[in-house]
């Protein structure tokens, strides 16, 4: 056998056969550890969350912890699996933050009306499916004039483009309360479609309300929580379609121009959005505060690490399913992967909107743990953190990308202070002259940051990125064909 083979074998195994014991003792040891985490989030989320056991700026780490093992697994799916390069998790990031945060604070009272925000995001939907249609048919006559004059979309698409601005122009110099004249049709367009939003938000309060009376109280603040995660997670893979299909047909570093490009449309769109708040940002309610005096069940901590962990596992399974060989396929030869019949397209694009679905989950989470969003919280330097995690744990790695995003977010801050991180493990007093070097350390943080990035990449490129313990593998049964064997 081959190594490339071996190497097959090992980063896809095959598992035994679907019946008997074998096959669910196999599939318990194989997810161990994810039933530890899981057997771990009750006692820590009442660990962490309390202010007399755990300081809350130590509680603060391990909720941004979370959030970034959620960014740097989604990532993952797109740079590392499906063999993408993406500089646009920030964008998708800020779509999530933005529609969680937003219903939360124009529909919902507190966090307290399910319905009310169930009815916002259903007809968010109706009216952006409404305008995919009309976009769809748009670009499906401007195919048709293809068979006239081959250049022809393309002048038509310039020429609407032309048209589009000119009516809108138009249209902003329109005196308030005149109303738009007959002859600019995208602006009565756009009327049409706010005015088609605001009459479904009208004729569903009554059934809104309906829904929210007969829900329990306790079971209020809970369920529009998880209605806000979805619905926001749901926005970012729309963003993540719309932004995926048209630039996927690109590769390597142009497709991370494009998609850095796109992330920046997003951010400068929310920058000058008068319900987003503009530059001056979002006040979103917070979910819990340590220390506010909520019930448990209220607490973030466990929706934080619940959801790194559902991410984690979604992504893996994907990653060992046929839909991930598939992937995986693509990314190893694009031309011999389409050759038997794998759509390459359908399966980028699937990856991509994947991949932004969940940063949008974790861009819900930080808007109602943080309370306050901004427009540059979501820029440039974001999405590079969140590469730089994924590079570091390895690319096609999910353990290493948690582990990367759980030691990168730790890093700098312990750089802030090595002297107290250290004197709280060791918890005796250290040498004077040590305490100044440390000190020396903690005022250039970001330069000794940079240093053990570089040296971290020149040890090992990907320093995280392991394969799955022993254990935790498929094993072959004694005489059974190894993966990839062909019977003489």
């Amino acid at each position: 056998m081959t190594s490339s083979t071996t190497t097959l074998q090992e980063d896809f195994p095959l598992p035994p056969q679907r019946s008997g014991k074998s096959f669910w003792f196999y599939t318990l040891r194989t997810n161990a550890l994810v039933l530890a985490l899981l057997a771990l989030l009750v006692p820590i989320s009442w660990y962490a969350e309390n202010p007399d056991r755990l300081d809350p700026y130590y509680a603060r780490i391990l909720m941004l912890i979370g959030i970034n093992v959620v960014l740097a697994v989604s990532l993952q799916l797109i740079n590392g699996i499906s063999g993408q390069f993406s500089l646009g998790h920030a964008g998708f990031m800020a779509v999530g933050a933005y529609m969680a945060g937003y219903p939360a604070t124009a529909y919902s009272n507190e966090l307290h009306d399910p319905g009310a925000v169930l009815l916002f995001y259903v007809a968010l939907f109706v009216t952006l499916g409404t305008i995919g249609l009309l976009l769809w048919g748009l670009f499906a006559l401007l195919r048709l004039s293809r068979r006239a004059y081959g250049g022809a979309p393309l002048l038509l698409l310039l020429a609407l483009l032309a048209w589009f601005v000119w009516d809108i122009s138009m249209a902003a110099r329109v005196t308030t309360g005149q109303g738009a004249p007959p002859y600019l049709v995208w602006s009565r367009l756009i009327v049409w479609i706010q005015s088609g939003f605001t009459w479904i938000l009208e004729r569903g309060t009554p059934a809104a309300a309906w829904v929210d009376g007969h829900l329990p109280e306790a079971g209020r603040k809970p369920v529009t929580f998880l209605l806000l995660l979805l619905g926001g997670a749901c926005c970012a893979a729309v963003a993540g379609f719309l932004i995926g299909l048209p630039t996927l047909r690109l590769r390597g570093d142009y497709l991370a121009i494009a998609t850095l490009g796109f992330s920046e449309i997003i951010r400068v769109v929310i920058t000058n959005a008068e319900p987003l708040g503009r530059a001056t940002g979002l006040s979103v309610p917070v979910y819990s505060n340590v220390g506010s005096g909520e019930s448990p069940e209220f607490r973030i901590f466990p929706w934080v690490f619940g959801a790194a962990l559902v991410t984690t596992m979604t992504i893996w399974r994907l990653q060992h399913s046929a839909k991930g060989r598939a992937i995986a396929a693509v990314r190893e030869d694009e031309i011999a992967a389409a050759a038997v019949g794998i759509d390459t397209t359908h399966h980028k694009v699937l990856a991509f909107v994947i991949g932004a679905f969940f940063a949008g989950v974790a861009g819900g989470l930080f808007a109602h743990y943080d309370g306050y969003l901004n427009p540059n919280a979501f820029g440039f330097i974001r999405s590079i953190e969140v590469v730089v995690m994924v590079t570091i744990g390895g690319l096609g790695s999910v353990w290493g990308a948690i582990a990367a995003a759980a030691v990168l977010t730790w890093l700098p801050e312990f750089l802030r202070d090595p002297g107290s991180w250290i004197g709280i493990v060791t918890s005796a007093e250290l040498p004077r002259w040590l305490v100044d070097s440390l000190a020396a350390v903690g005022e250039n943080r970001m330069v000794a940051y940079s240093l053990l990035l570089i040296l971290i990449m020149l040890a090992r490129g990907g320093a995280f990125g392991f394969r799955r313990p022993s254990f935790l593998r498929w094993r072959r049964e004694p005489g059974a064909p190894a993966a990839g064997a062909t019977a003489s």
